[in-house]
């Protein structure tokens, strides 16, 4: 049994997120729309998809709901300077955290949400 098995990123513009998303992750985003009024890019990682940005009247974009940390590969500063790069910005910059021996970062989306970044150094 995994802990995480799938997350969903609210936006209020998916074109928007869905670019700031793919610059920030270095990755293309699949689009889906099933017809329900609440399309959703999927987010790729490692030949299946892990999560989603979504947009829709379920969605709501937040400063104050659940923070999800992304892994921030092997120096968590690329990232950050990527998310800065597509119109993000630095809520708390890297820093260390002895919980998971490693380094740690947070950053506003183009919609308003939190995220995390972590990393071993």
């Amino acid at each position: 049994m995994g802990v995480l098995s799938w997350f969903e990123i609210p936006a209020s513009d998916l074109a928007r997120a869905t670019a700031f998303y793919e610059a920030v992750l270095g990755v293309a985003l699949v689009p889906e729309d099933i017809g329900d009024g609440m399309p959703k890019s999927l987010i790729p990682d490692g030949g299946r998809m892990v999560g989603s940005v979504a947009f829709g009247s379920d969605w709501k974009p937040s400063a104050t709901g659940p923070v999800l940390y992304l892994d921030g590969g092997e120096d968590l500063q690329e990232m950050l300077d990527r998310a800065v790069a597509a119109g993000g910005t630095v809520v708390e910059p890297k820093q260390p955290v002895d919980a998971t021996s490693g380094f740690w970062a947070r950053f506003r989306d183009t919609e308003g949400n939190i995220l995390g970044v972590l990393s071993p150094r």
